[in-house]
């Protein structure tokens, strides 16, 4: 592994001060399941210091208020998924999270490292790869082998979210609270992704993840070759609330596709797979329909 600074923050105004010194040199470190995965066998640039943040106080709660759940950025998978307030409202969200990974993975994993962690796309993780994702000239999987890829919103490059949590988190209008130094912002779950990450800048980290309201019914369903690790070949969400029923799909496009059913169903409809990559319009439809 290549040589880096290791900062322990206490305080969230101490993380971004690093942040803000370093600009995008600098990684948080919550859990470290991905980061740590990343700088050892240096598929990208390696980060010059490391933000631990695990000392910081309060981050860790799982909660409810007049704003709605709040899950703080230290939360860990095995944490929301065993929590007895997320399994008796949001049992949606416990189901995602006991999808990810395997056990070892999901008791050091945080909720929002698996939300910002980067795509599996097998051209993006080799470095003779110089793709479009990685500043090239070219996304080398929308020609190549494609299999795993998206079937929908293929624009410059046409790697997946990976993320289970996202597909349900957005199922349930979730946000996300957003710091840098001298202020914060609130940013919904459909505007978090965009086609090449996500809109976090290298001066801001999450603080909490905010779900407004607890669904009266909702599911998380998932497809993937080997239950007890894989990424999602597809997932779907499903979650209503007083203000209607909400649909979320993942493991089919660079960002979440969401809206309401017949919004999603429409969409995947109008799906326009690779050349390796048809068969996941069919598993998706299932999924769906199962969900609804």
């Amino acid at each position: 592994m290549k040589s880096f600074k290791h900062y322990d923050a206490g305080t969230v105004k101490e993380a971004l001060s690093v942040l803000n010194e370093y600009g995008d040199k600098a990684k948080i470190c919550g859990g470290g399941t991905a980061l740590l995965d990343t700088m050892k066998r240096r598929i990208l640039p390696s980060p010059e210091i490391v933000v631990n943040i695990k000392n910081i106080p309060g981050l860790n709660e799982i909660k409810e208020d007049n704003d709605g759940l709040k899950i703080g950025a230290l939360v860990t998978l095995s944490e929301l998924e065993e929590s007895d307030l997320i399994k008796s409202k949001y049992t949606m969200l416990s189901e995602a999270a006991a999808a990810v990974a395997t056990p070892a993975i999901r008791n050091m994993g945080t909720v929002v490292g698996n939300l910002c962690q980067h795509v599996r796309c097998w051209y993006y993780l080799k470095p003779d790869f110089y793709c479009y994702r990685k500043g090239g000239p070219v996304c080398f999987a929308s020609g190549g082998d494609n299999r795993y890829h998206a079937i929908m919103e293929q624009k410059v490059c046409v790697a997946v979210n990976p993320s289970d949590m996202a597909t349900a988190l957005s199922a349930l209008n979730a946000k996300v609270k957003i710091e840098k130094a001298g202020g914060s912002r609130e940013v919904e779950l459909k505007d978090f992704f965009v086609t090449l990450g996500n809109v976090v800048e290298a001066n801001e980290m999450i603080t909490w993840i905010i779900v407004p309201k607890a669904p009266s019914k909702g599911t998380y369903k998932k497809f993937a070759y080997r239950k007890a690790i894989d990424f999602a070949i597809a997932s779907v969400a499903v979650a209503t609330t007083d203000q209607g029923t909400n649909a979320a799909l993942g493991g089919v496009a660079p960002v979440i596709i969401s809206g309401t059913t017949d919004e999603v169903n429409a969409a995947l409809d109008k799906a326009s797979p690779l050349s390796m990559n048809k068969y996941k319009v069919q598993i998706t439809k299932t999924l769906l329909k199962e969900a609804m």
